[in-house]
């Protein structure tokens, strides 16, 4: 998860997940090339999930959604009509990093949206059966019939919308961009 920033979103797919399975890794991406440091962003998951006793928050380091494997996360915007490859990330994560933590399952929200994220499902859904790491989709949270994505907080945190806001974040990030935004004006 990048968590730009931890909406309620990615809080249900964890707990979603967490249910499936007796231990869940949740990594969150560790380049800074997102809206919110990395070091908000990991603290805010872990805030969000304290409550999953399952649930063990990581960073990604440099072989998951990284810009040495996959750099065409970090360009989403000017890649929405591209074809992309995300395979090397995928590759990494069967073949070393599953093995080393046992990990059988990777879960990801489905993609509705944006075209770079939803080919980087489909990427995961081809390629890491071959490490006998099924791959599960999870439909999104909504809020009035709307995904709840982290780019719709982003919209309307720069437009101060806070009524929009609570409904899609967990407090702990709520509390974190009423102080941000505050601190930017």
């Amino acid at each position: 998860m990048n968590c730009n920033p931890f909406t309620l979103g990615h809080q249900y797919l964890a707990e979603y997940a967490a249910a499936q399975v007796a231990r869940l890794y949740v990594f969150v991406v560790e380049e800074d090339k997102s809206e919110f440091p990395f070091a908000d962003r990991i603290e805010l998951v872990k805030q969000g999930l304290s409550h999953l006793p399952n649930a063990e928050v990581l960073p990604s380091g440099k072989f998951i959604i990284s810009q040495t494997t996959f750099s065409g996360y970090f360009n989403k915007a000017q890649l929405q009509d591209v074809a992309v490859d995300s395979s090397q990330d995928v590759e990494i994560f069967g073949r070393e990093i599953a093995p080393t933590l046992g990990i059988t399952i990777r879960f990801a929200g489905s993609e509705p949206k944006d075209n770079v994220t939803r080919q980087y499902n489909e990427t995961m859904r081809a390629i890491l059966p071959r490490y006998g790491v099924e791959f599960r989709e999870i439909p999104r949270k909504e809020f009035d019939s709307e995904p709840i994505s982290a780019s719709s907080v982003r919209e309307a945190l720069k437009v101060g919308d806070f009524d929009k806001i609570k409904n899609l974040v967990p407090a702990a990030t709520l509390l974190y961009l009423r102080g941000r935004h505050s601190a930017n004006k």
